[in-house]
């Protein structure tokens, strides 16, 4: 990740707390804690109770009408709430910060349950207002529970229908996010310029600073599945250029973050091709990561 203006002695690492088993060990000392909070595979399963749902089914990766990255449970489900409040507090106490994702409802009609339906009526809201008030609620009880430590807020990519669709009111989110993460995974980025346009659209609205967060290599892929080393490349310093704040890159492994390191610092052709772009942050990332691997 590249960085502006570093905060002395902290190294931006993240450590993803949750996965389709449920929880993966204790939280790394060294590094930020990500735990993806309603967006859970593991309690959809265990706790079918606890799954949002819509008058088009639950918010299940089955459910073929949405394109649904994970098994979503109910933002307004007390149970599901604490459980999650409570791992984010245990985790804040252990390491440098908080990073949380699917912290909003799974998509635009989503959810419909009697509890939800019942808690609309009574706020008086309409109904994309009350889903916006739930999810800046929420952001405000992480706030609380992780006692001044910073807090990053990943977004998923819509700038234009985040509250629409999520209940994201950026401007009321910005009250409690110190950082905002925008996940831009993909298995291949052929086509620069529509990122920055979506990194263009959330950097002009977002009140705190903007990270973008790509895709290297996750659980399941094989380099040969994935973006290749110049696509990354290339597209971390054409989005660089429109004036985000940092940069993240996903991997599943650190081993899977060093060969990409290798590959970037070892591809001096596109390294070459990408000067003059306005994105000399990522390139000065690529000359450290040179330095690193020679010392």
């Amino acid at each position: 990740m590249y960085q502006p203006e570093p905060v002395e002695g902290v190294d931006y690492n993240f450590y993803r707390l949750k996965s389709e088993s449920g929880i993966v060990g204790k939280p790394n000392l060294q590094m930020y804690t990500n735990i993806a909070c309603f967006g859970d595979n593991y309690m959809a399963a265990k706790r079918p109770d606890w799954n949002s749902v819509s008058s088009w089914g639950p918010a299940l990766r089955t459910n073929k009408r949405y394109n649904l990255r994970w098994d979503v449970v109910c933002m307004t489900n007390p149970e599901a709430r604490e459980y999650n409040l409570k791992i984010i507090a245990e985790s804040a106490k252990v390491t440098p910060g908080i990073s949380i994702s699917s912290q909003h409802f799974a998509d635009q009609f989503f959810c419909t349950c009697p509890r939800c339906i019942e808690q609309q009526r009574k706020s008086g809201l309409k109904w994309v207002d009350w889903r916006a008030k739930v999810v800046t609620d929420f952001l405000a009880e992480v706030k609380q529970v992780i006692s001044g430590k910073p807090l990053f807020v990943n977004c998923l990519p819509d700038p234009l229908m985040g509250k629409e669709r999520f209940g994201y009111d950026f401007e009321a989110m910005a009250q409690y996010a110190d950082y905002f993460v925008i996940p831009m995974f993909s298995k291949a980025y052929p086509s620069p310029w529509y990122w920055e346009t979506i990194a263009r659209g959330f950097k002009s609205i977002l009140k705190k600073p903007v990270f973008v967060n790509f895709y290297v290599r996750g659980p399941n892929e094989t380099w040969d599945t994935v973006a290749t080393t110049p696509q990354i490349m290339t597209v971390a310093t054409r989005v660089a250029r429109q004036g985000v704040d940092g940069i993240i890159f996903l991997a599943e492994k650190a081993e899977y973050i060093q060969e990409f390191q290798k590959n970037a610092v070892a591809d001096k052709k596109t390294r070459e091709f990408l000067k003059d772009h306005n994105g000399d942050d990522v390139l000065e990332l690529f000359n450290r990561w040179e330095k690193m691997l020679k010392a």
